[in-house]
């Protein structure tokens, strides 16, 4: 009996540090353990200008890598920021699974989205472009216009309800044809290919994809006017219970946003005129 008790009394103790552990683990705040680590790896879809993986160096680079590597000294943090590509969908699970420290993209910060995850203060605005073959040969111009033409966007963006909606607006008969797409990149060949009328993606990516590439043979609807340009603040996204972080990166992104530091990494990567971008 009184080895029973024992053992009985050792695996409740057991299963007392087991669950002190996981408590300990879970309240550890990302500030602390890039301080421990010194790697702050972040997820993306791989897309230039925001974030992506060079090819050739493997490194992390775009508009959100410098960002944080600006940020994170401020922070009193030295970290080296990597990253790791994934279909835009597979961000929130990726963290939620901890295969990444913080989604590194431009997601949108949205109520929806808060309910499983959190958000650093407002990155920069990045909302939608209406994007079609060169000379808008079907003169479409707002989501309305959509009615009864085909339009891709791609899978787990905020732009898959807009298109729904859109099209639940349409006249009988008439729907807009809706293609999703693992990447913006596939967007872009289908609507070049002319085996799409319109692409609704990011405007930041849009623009920097004509720059590079001007034989690209499509244009941005010049007097498209997004839906929500507030609802399109961008941020970075971490677990819940990482307000350190959070605070710390409030504070740094702040100083950046005054002293011109986050103007000049937009600069950089041809995000222009920032203040588009950078405030309402």
């Amino acid at each position: 009996m009184i080895r029973k008790c024992r053992f009985a009394a050792m695996l409740a103790f057991s299963a007392m540090m087991s669950t002190a552990a996981l408590v300990q683990a879970q309240a550890a705040d990302l500030l602390s353990t890039l301080n421990s680590t010194h790697v702050l790896t972040i997820g993306t879809s791989n897309d230039a200008p925001l974030a992506y993986i060079d090819p050739q160096t493997k490194a992390a680079v775009g508009a959100l890598p410098d960002l944080l590597r600006a940020a994170l000294p401020l922070m009193g943090v030295k970290a080296d920021v990597r990253a790791v590509a994934m279909p835009f969908s597979s961000l929130i699970p990726a963290l939620q699974a901890g295969r990444i420290d913080m989604i590194g993209d431009g997601i949108y910060a949205t109520a929806k989205r808060r309910q499983v995850i959190d958000f650093t203060s407002n990155t920069f605005y990045n909302p939608e472009a209406l994007d079609v073959a060169k000379g808008n040969p079907d003169n479409l111009h707002q989501l309305s216009d959509l009615c009864g033409h085909s339009a891709g966007t791609y899978e787990g963006t905020t732009y898959v309800d807009q298109l729904k909606q859109a099209s639940a607006a349409c006249p009988a008969g008439k729907p807009i044809d809706i293609h999703l797409y693992p990447t913006i990149q596939n967007v872009f060949a289908d609507l070049t290919a002319g085996r799409l009328n319109a692409g609704v993606v990011d405007s930041s990516l849009s623009a920097y994809a004509l720059k590079q590439n001007p034989a690209l043979s499509f244009e941005l609807v010049a007097d498209y006017k997004p839906a929500d340009k507030a609802g399109s603040a961008c941020a970075f996204g971490v677990t819940k219970g990482n307000d350190a972080f959070l605070a710390g990166f409030s504070k740094a992104y702040a100083t950046m946003l005054a002293d011109g530091t986050a103007a000049k990494i937009f600069t950089k990567w041809g995000l222009t005129p920032t203040s588009f971008f950078l405030s309402l």
